[in-house]
């Protein structure tokens, strides 16, 4: 089998010594492209076969010394990897003057923004060996994206790099940007500033592979439609929306704090009344949202953060849905989508759905902070099972010092039969209700008693502490602070 011309440019750029007659088949050459990206920093998430389908897709160009590849204020419409040689890259100021050359290396890029804005070149890049170039082109990129999303990926390891390296684009639309602030399997989230307001924000990326994936894309925007559509003082706020570099943004209140998950983590939890005014300000937040019809879905530790002051902010309505479109198609999920361990049964079944899943998933969470952990362990398929069938066990059977109100609400809220649980989140807001939000300020009295122990009985001082306020509970119009 005769060599194709693809092959003989390839060797010939990497052996000197390279003859014709040498037959390397094809295969071998995409593999070793596909080796070769996946040694580079911006390639290293794609798989394997994501690697060997861009492989497949690139072509080779050589370059002679001291020759022009790119030329300053052309169209930009591919990438360049640098296969073997060095170029350099001479920039300039904006009256043309000379600043000073950077020279790029075997597998260093450039070009690299034309992917993601089509923008004229800003800079020259002439050859400073001769070298070989790995060329990837946008139209051909679309192409090969729009069967395999997948292998997008790389664009938001780009876009990343140059959002937060020194010197980068640091911008997205009136935003400026300081760093990254997190990432998660559906997108990145920065900082940001609001440079005439002086507002830091949040800004929410969604993943490049993501967006050739009409049924994220699609969640992505209804996402920030959803909670700009919700003004609640614990619900996280959605100032705006941008789509800039083949993707999409959601700028959203910066939150400082940090997530109940964590809490449970380093704290061991909150204590008992912590809990209930945090079940007050989520269950008031998901009132606000179950009344617009939107059903949040993912209620769980991770998406609650809890402010330096005690304020509590539900977050991330990613997998929220609207209670008019259930049912439909376009909205309805393939499969159970949620976090297994605070999924509702109806969830889990796929069956229509309303507000009392996110009852269902509070009353989850309220378990876990009692306790320590959630009431079910073990693998998915173990938890959802145990989710459709089991009992959440009662708080009060494993650790006896549970209040008897907190314990009442986790076997309610937990009940199997959404039928069988709170109705409403109003009910929960009410159930928790502050006495002293209906006492007459004039008629108030005050008294304190004070203890005086050695540390060593704080367990025993602890207990008679809440003995005291679980009898005081039971005397009508009587607050214990």
């Amino acid at each position: 089998m005769n060599c194709s011309k693809r092959c003989r440019r390839l060797w010939k750029s990497v052996n000197p010594s390279f003859k014709p007659c040498v037959c390397v088949g094809k295969g071998q050459v995409v593999n070793q492209i596909a080796s070769f990206l996946k040694e580079i920093e911006i390639f290293q998430g794609l798989s394997d076969i994501s690697a060997e389908r861009l492989a497949k897709r690139v072509e080779l160009q050589t370059f002679e010394a001291q020759k022009l590849i790119l030329r300053r204020g052309a169209p930009g419409d591919r990438m360049y990897v640098i296969y073997e040689g060095e170029v350099r890259i001479p920039i300039v100021d904006e009256h043309g003057q000379m600043r000073f050359i950077t020279h790029l290396h075997k597998g260093q890029v450039f070009g690299e923004m034309a992917l993601l804005t089509g923008d004229p070149r800003n800079a020259d890049v002439v050859a400073n060996t001769d070298c070989t170039c790995l060329v990837i082109s946008k139209d051909t990129l679309e192409d090969l994206i729009q069967s395999y999303p997948e292998v997008a990926k790389f664009l938001t390891a780009i876009l990343g790099e140059r959002l937060c390296r020194s010197g980068g684009i640091r911008k997205v639309g009136k935003y400026n940007l300081i760093g990254e602030l997190g990432r998660g399997g559906m997108a990145v989230v920065y900082e940001g500033v609001h440079p005439i307001l002086e507002r830091s924000v949040a800004i929410k990326m969604l993943s490049h592979e993501l967006v050739y994936h009409q049924e994220f894309a699609e969640r992505f925007r209804e996402e920030a439609r959803i909670i700009a559509n919700l003004r609640h003082p614990n619900i996280v706020e959605v100032f705006d929306t941008e789509e800039a570099y083949a993707t999409f943004f959601i700028v959203m209140e910066k939150l400082s704090g940090t997530d109940l998950r964590d809490i449970v983590r380093t704290k061991g939890g909150l204590s008992y009344e912590e809990i209930r005014i945090l079940l007050r300000e989520m269950a008031s937040a998901l009132d606000c949202a179950h009344s617009k019809g939107v059903i949040h879905r993912d209620v769980k530790p991770s998406n609650i953060v809890i402010s330096p002051d005690g304020k509590a902010k539900l977050t991330d309505f990613g997998l929220a849905v609207r209670v008019d479109m259930n049912e439909s198609k376009q909205f309805a999920p393939a499969s159970s989508v949620g976090t297994p361990c605070y999924m509702a049964p109806e969830q889990i079944a796929k069956k229509h759905l309303d507000g009392r899943a996110d009852i269902y998933a509070l009353g989850i969470i309220t378990y876990e902070l009692l306790i320590g952990q959630p009431p079910y362990l073990g693998s998915v398929v173990d938890v959802l099972k145990k989710h459709l069938r089991g009992e959440v066990p009662h708080p009060r059977k494993i650790n006896p010092d549970v209040p008897e109100d907190l314990d009442t609400f986790v076997r309610t809220a937990t009940a199997k039969k959404p039928e069988e649980r709170f109705q409403s989140c109003a009910e929960i807001v009410n159930f928790f209700r502050d006495p002293s939000e209906t006492l007459n300020a004039d008629r108030l009295e005050v008294q304190t008693l004070t203890f005086v122990y050695d540390k060593t009985l704080q367990k025993k001082v602890d207990a008679l502490l809440e003995e005291c306020r679980q009898k005081a509970k039971a005397i009508d119009g009587l607050i214990v602070r």
